[in-house]
């Protein structure tokens, strides 16, 4: 509060910035004068009708979305099917081979599980 008291009594309450007399008065037609004249063009229709096509794409989407949720209740198949996969005998040979088992072997970890 101190550094308050000395600033109000080193600087006086008084505005030590000055306007001219009637400066307010006639200052908006002062700028407008001072703008340049621009032509004003006529709204075009795609401008108007901007909502409308937003508002179109919209309800296109969420009829997509909507479609596409319901067919796939509805389908047929179930939407998620495991896919057993069919090992062919020459594989499972091949397999065999590679780890070095007999069928006795196989048959050994086979009863294990």
């Amino acid at each position: 509060m101190n550094e308050e008291n000395i600033l109000r009594e080193r600087m006086s309450k008084e505005n030590p910035f000055r306007v001219p007399e009637g400066y307010f008065d006639d200052f908006a037609n002062q700028v407008m004068a001072m703008l340049p004249e621009r032509e004003q063009k006529p709204v075009a229709k795609r401008v108007l009708l901007r909502p409308w096509m937003y508002a179109a794409a919209c309800l296109l989407v969420a009829v997509f979305c909507v479609t596409v949720y319901f067919s796939r209740m509805t389908a047929d198949e179930p939407v998620e099917t495991p896919q057993i996969a069919a090992v062919s005998e020459t594989y499972m040979d091949e397999a065999a081979d590679y780890a070095m088992l007999d069928n006795a072997e196989i048959y050994a970890c086979l009863a294990d599980n």
